[in-house]
């Protein structure tokens, strides 16, 4: 298994790493593509909602520009780029995260955990099942019904909401925990908690837990303004579609 140094530290975006793989591969349609896998990265795989980071590896006389980032079923995580020309097995190379694209998948990512913060405070005990968190696309889902609720106040309560929650100065925490002790920590616990990778819970504010392997932001404040469009219901799915100042 890739070691995730991201679990362990919310601003990490320079990292030294060891290749242990270099291989060309071929994409969905046929594209070959080199693949790079390290002892250890700071890149962000796809996951969760979330897209993956972007950035470069280098051994000092070579520099791979990486384009996607996968982790696969058994924890090893796959670093995809057109050439590497001389970086090779065993070499210690370099690694730099795309700063720019990390912060705005990291402000997006969190800001849709606010959301199911505002939501929870609100006192709307709806389950969360799906998270988008892209540039051209942010909104969670959640399960259950709009039924006697006044969709535009809504709307406006879980904006203002997630602003006011946000702006409580409070350092999120990392914690890594056993999967049978999510439960005492998280309002939900998901059925499908991955197995290829350390089970960690971010606590946003107080005391909200999310079991969650995603980059999130270390001070509420660093989000932005969140702004919440539109909230839908259909066939007992509530979808609250969102953005944040300055990205979407």
């Amino acid at each position: 298994m890739t070691e995730l140094l991201y679990l362990n530290d919310f601003d990490v975006e320079t990292a030294e790493a060891r290749v242990q793989s270099v291989a060309t591969v071929s994409d969905e349609e046929g594209r070959g593509k080199v693949d790079i896998a390290l002892d250890q990265t700071c890149f962000y795989p796809r996951g969760g909602g979330q897209d993956w980071d972007q950035g470069t590896i280098s051994n000092g006389s070579s520099t791979a520009v990486i384009q996607e980032v996968r982790l696969d079923e058994d924890g090893v995580v796959h670093h995809y780029c057109d050439d590497v020309f001389d970086i090779k097995q065993g070499d210690v190379v370099t690694c730099i995260v795309d700063h720019e694209r990390r912060h705005i998948n990291t402000r997006l990512h969190s800001a849709g955990h606010m959301i199911d913060m505002a939501v929870a405070d609100l006192g709307y005990d709806w389950q969360a099942t799906k998270g988008q968190h892209y540039p051209h696309l942010s909104a969670v889902e959640y399960s259950g019904d709009l039924d006697g609720v006044d969709q535009q106040k809504l709307q406006q309560d879980i904006e203002s909401k997630a602003n006011q929650l946000q702006h409580q100065e409070v350092v999120n925490r990392l914690k890594f925990v056993e999967v049978s002790d999510l439960k005492d920590l998280c309002r939900h616990v998901p059925d499908n908690i991955p197995t290829n990778k350390p089970c960690r819970v971010v606590i946003y504010g107080q005391n909200f837990g999310v079991p969650c392997g995603g980059t999130h932001v270390k001070h509420l404040t660093d989000i932005g303004k969140i702004y919440v469009p539109k909230v839908k219901s259909k066939k007992g799915v509530i979808r609250v579609n969102y953005s944040v100042e300055g990205i979407n």
